[in-house]
């Protein structure tokens, strides 16, 4: 898969037509463990929506925005056509109301185990001790799963940093802490097994976050604080850099 815009592609006066796009669902009444009310499973997509094809310019800049590895999906809203260039899938836990966070974890999939770290009935509310601090800001953790972002728009001076903070700006608003496993989920199969490759990529994917002001907590959990401002000021930063374009 190409990690460079395909020639003859500008893709950064494309952001001003970005939008964004959610979607979350809660149990209204616990079942087991997965259904606990007291979680919000949600994703958000970025998506550019196609030009009307109303005259030769439009039906060439379309054609130039569906070479590949600008988007992995075409979808169609309505008679309008989009792409989707990035996508972002989390949890939020409400704190005051969750069972049990740690059956509600294993309930789910591996990657979701990987927080468990984040709670000790040492600290308030069931997180804990280290960052419990940080709860005078808010009585959720979001939790971010996964993100994805097509090949096209990597390398472009941080579009992926800049949809997620902005995302996080919708996702993330009562959060006490925000959570992450920075992982390399694109490594080919073929190098699964072999530890340089995946450390080599494991390091990008963690500074990428680190440029987000998320810091390294246990267990390969990287966390975000919204008491501080370094998630604020990189963001900030991101939409100066990317003014001329916004």
């Amino acid at each position: 898969m190409p990690d460079a815009t395909p020639a003859g592609v500008d893709l950064l006066p494309c952001l001003s037509r970005l939008e964004l796009r959610f979607d979350s669902s809660a149990s209204l009444v616990a079942s087991d463990a997965h259904d606990d009310p007291a979680t919000l499973e949600w994703d958000c997509r970025a998506v550019l929506p196609l030009r009307e094809p109303d005259d030769e310019e439009a039906v060439a800049d379309n054609a130039r925005l569906l070479t590949p590895g600008i988007s992995p999906a075409q979808t169609s809203r309505g008679e309008h056509q989009e792409l989707t260039i990035l996508t972002v899938s989390g949890l939020t836990l409400d704190l005051w109301r969750i069972g049990n966070v740690y059956a509600s974890l294993d309930s789910r999939d591996a990657d979701h185990e990987h927080f468990a770290p984040l709670f000790d009935t040492s600290g308030d509310l069931g997180l804990h001790s280290d960052p419990e601090e940080c709860l005078v800001s808010g009585d959720q953790v979001v939790i971010i799963d996964r993100v994805r972002i097509a090949p096209a728009w990597r390398g472009l001076g941080g579009v992926g940093r800049l949809l997620i903070g902005r995302t996080l700006r919708w996702v993330a608003g009562r959060a006490a802490i925000v959570a992450t496993h920075p992982y390399p989920i694109d490594i080919p199969v073929g190098e699964r097994d072999d530890a340089a490759p995946e450390a080599r990529e494991k390091a990008v994917v963690q500074r990428t976050w680190q440029s987000l002001g998320f810091t390294p907590f246990r267990e390969d959990v990287w966390v975000m604080q919204s008491h501080t401002r370094d998630h604020d000021d990189a963001v900030e930063r991101l939409e100066s850099a990317f003014a001329q374009h916004l």
